[in-house]
Order: C-alpha cells, then structure tokens, then sequence
C-alpha cells in the first residue's frame, strides 16, 4: 500500500518529503519495464442499462486494464463490476479519465480551464481509487481517453495539468499517453512517469501522431492489418503511416480496443506475439541498462 508515501496538500514539511520523494524517482519521466511491454485494455465504457459488449472477452491476454471513472463512461455500478474482473484477472489497475461528456462519449470538443481540467481529474481518480481499496488494492496508471488524450498529443499545457494533477494525487501513478514529446515533457515537469502508447487499430500520420477519427483512414478494420501493425510495432518498432512512410514509435504499453472487430482473436494473437508481457508497477525500482532485457524490437 502506498498512502505511507503520500503527502496531504498544504503540509508544512514539504521541502524534505519532496527531497525524499525526488530521490526515489527514476532519472526520467519515461518508464523501464523490466522486460517485454505492457498490453492494456479499457473497460467500463457504458452507462445505466447501456453496456459495450465483449468488453471481457480480451482479459484473460492483456495485463492492465483501465476502467471509465463517471465523465465519459461509468457509473457506480458498472465500475464495481469491472473491478471484480480486474481482481479475478490480476491485472494492473486504472483509472479511464475524460471530460464530463456522457453523451458525446468524451470525444467532443470541450475546453476547461486549468482548474476545472485539474478538479475533473481528481474527482474521478477519487471515485475509482476510493472503490477500489474496498477490493483491497489501488491504482496504478491512468489514461486518458478520446478528445482529452488527442489534446495531450499536440498540447503540452493540458498533458502537463494532467501530469500534475496525477503527482498530487499518488506520485507513483504512471501516465499513459501517446507516444512523443509531449507526454515525456509534462511528466519531467509532474516528477511522475510515462509510459508512451502504441495503438494497434489506429492509423498514424508521418510525423508518428495518429490520425483524428474524422480521417477517412483512421481506422484499420480487418484483422490482417490489425495483426500487421502489430507485428512491425513488435518486431521493427515502428509502423506504416498512412502516407506509406515507415515511422518508429517509442513505446511501453499497446492499447487493446475491446470494441475491434474480432478482439478475442487479436488479443490471443497479440499475446502470443508478446510471450514476456510485462504488466505496469507503481511501485519504484532501479534500472541496471547492462543486465535488463531490451525491449523485442531491439533485439
């Protein structure tokens, strides 16, 4: 258990526990697995009698799963029942976060200031941790979904209000986002760390951002080049952008779309792929370069 290492806002003795805090931490924002990459899931995306089908088909091949928090996706109900399949699975927890859009599904434009983009996030890190500790664990990672993680690719103020809320909240939470930049830069300046996503059933452009889903090309749809995005991210550690240009991808976790045509068969497969996936940890540790396995690509 972590609230050991917490620090209540507005204690008086911050400079040496953030002297403490500081020395524990990794010399970067980016993460180190230990071997293999993570491979994560989201659940929880429904509301009321409204459910996403299939959403557990994929458990039993991805070791991280992050449930919808009540903003986008999520009620109270919904987000028990997903946290009994995250303990029967022993999965890596998080928490879904996005902007208070239930009917857009949190992929609507939405502009907040600072302070209510801060506050949205540690109102649903607080329902789902607080759920979650009547089932005897706590949160690990948080991701972010749908207008608010396209934000986070190209707007390094929002990934780092983000970044920042997270630090205040548990400092050992890891922030999944998409690879780049920007993720890295807000969580130097968070004192947190990252882990960079890879997406398998979305397209990407030549500078290694996907593609908004508005573009005729976002989506790939059949299995075959689902499962070849896979194979070069895995193997090559990059993919084909949609203009035919090869683009590397730096990356910790694969995102697993419970809601891609024939997921099941996907995550097999993928799992299959990825035979030392490494699910993520929250908790810290030292990185010896010289005797880690490298990541399957760089091999």
């Amino acid at each position: 258990m972590r609230r050991g290492r917490q620090r209540p806002r507005g204690s008086n003795d911050r400079a040496p526990q953030v002297a403490n805090q500081s020395s524990q931490q990794p010399p970067t924002a980016k993460l180190f697995l230990r071997h293999g990459v993570d491979i994560n899931t989201n659940m929880g995306s429904g509301y009321g009698p409204y459910r996403m089908p299939n959403e557990a088909d994929v458990l039993p091949f991805v070791t991280s799963a992050n449930i919808a928090c009540g903003a986008h996706a999520g009620d109270p109900s919904i987000m028990e029942a997903a946290l009994e399949e995250v303990r029967y699975y022993g999965l890596s927890l998080g928490a879904h976060i996005g902007y208070p859009d239930l009917q857009g599904f949190g992929r609507r434009e939405i502009h907040l200031s600072t302070a209510e983009l801060r506050a949205t996030v540690l109102y649903q890190l607080g329902a789902l941790s607080g759920m979650a500790r009547t089932f005897g664990f706590e949160l690990t990672q948080v991701r972010p979904h749908g207008f608010l993680y396209r934000q986070m690719s190209h707007d390094v103020r929002i990934a780092t209000v983000v970044a920042k809320a997270l630090a205040e909240f548990d400092r050992w939470l890891i922030l999944i986002g998409p690879s780049g930049s920007n993720l890295l830069q807000a969580g130097e300046r968070a004192g947190i760390r990252v882990a960079q996503e890879a997406w398998l059933d979305r397209a990407y452009d030549s500078n290694g951002n996907l593609l908004p889903h508005t573009h005729s090309r976002a989506q790939l749809r059949s299995q075959n080049e689902i499962m070849n995005q896979a194979r070069s991210l895995i193997n090559y550690g990059e993919v084909t952008a949609a203009d035919g240009t090869r683009v590397k991808i730096d990356f910790q976790t694969i995102h697993m779309h419970p809601g891609m045509p024939n997921a099941r068969a996907i995550a097999e497969e993928l799992r299959y792929l990825i035979p030392n996936s490494c699910a993520l940890t929250s908790e810290p540790f030292t990185v010896d370069e010289e005797r880690d396995a490298p990541m399957p690509y760089l091999v």
